[in-house]
């Protein structure tokens, strides 16, 4: 057992001096700790939406700014899948053994991406029927940022 007093730990934004022998101690700057988190993420969330806004406002999804930090901005789209419009693809002429490679059951119908492309590039009517199957669902852009090595 260490000696009272002797095992601190300081508090990164205040500088404080937390006593790890002193369990109110530690619990306050756990909620403390969990206060800041919130308060930066909600920052964050603001400040990614600042950069969305600036990257349409100038029409590119890399910003360079004269600090040397590049913001680079990503919006992830999903692809969902009809699987009654899918099945259309049978009643067409696609073999059921191709079509049961290409959906698999899940909780959701997953459609692989690579043998819908090779059916799309086959034949134009499985590729319309395609094109109607699926929707992109955007996801939330993301931001990231990176600083250049500055010059020694």
């Amino acid at each position: 057992m260490s000696n009272p007093g002797t095992d601190l730990m300081v508090f990164p934004t205040t500088g404080e001096l937390i006593a790890l022998d002193d369990p109110g101690q530690c619990a306050r700057a756990l909620y403390e700790i969990a206060e800041l988190k919130w308060k930066i993420r909600e920052m964050e969330r603001r400040l990614r939406e600042v950069m969305l806004e600036e990257s349409i406002r100038i029409g590119s999804k890399t910003l360079h700014f004269p600090n040397g930090v590049t913001a680079k901005i990503s919006t992830p789209a999903e692809t969902q899948w009809d699987y009654h419009v899918l099945a259309e693809l049978v009643q067409v002429g696609l073999p059921a053994d191709r079509f049961e490679a290409l959906v698999m059951a899940e909780l959701t119908y997953k459609v692989n991406q690579s043998i819908s492309r090779e059916l799309s590039g086959a034949n134009p009517v499985y590729a319309e029927i395609i094109d109607r199957a699926k929707t992109r669902v955007p996801r939330t852009p993301s931001v990231s940022v990176d600083r250049k090595a500055e010059a020694t």
